[in-house]
């Protein structure tokens, strides 16, 4: 009986988790004697501050009803530098689809854009 039981609950547990469809961010600054701030994938939030040569934390994405995989978002920073600061975003939009684990190099030659003007 608890046998039954026991294949019953893994048989309506099983489909549930294995439906989870998500995938991992990261960036990494590279951009020479810059320091980047609040650096977003879209809505989502990946580093406080990066300094040159520093990565982000692999941030898990996982879908849900108000994500869904693929996305396809730029990624929006602070640079400061020599005490100054402005907002930026990239002009490439990074997709992400399930299962990937994505590196995003942000180097001097990356082109970028102010969405202020």
């Amino acid at each position: 009986m608890k046998t039954i039981k026991y294949l019953l609950l893994c048989s309506v547990v099983w489909p549930l988790l294995s439906c989870e469809r998500s995938a991992q961010i990261q960036v990494q600054n590279n951009i020479s004697q810059v320091v980047i701030e609040d650096v977003q994938w879209g809505d989502v939030y990946l580093a406080g501050q990066l300094l040159p040569g520093e990565s982000s934390d692999r941030r898990t994405i996982r879908e849900t009803s108000s994500t869904e995989l693929p996305a396809s978002h730029r990624i929006s920073f602070r640079m400061r530098a020599n005490n100054q600061m402005v907002f930026l975003e990239t002009e490439e939009r990074f997709t992400l689809d399930e299962d990937d684990d994505l590196l995003v190099v942000l180097n001097d030659s990356t082109k970028v854009r102010n969405p202020n003007d």
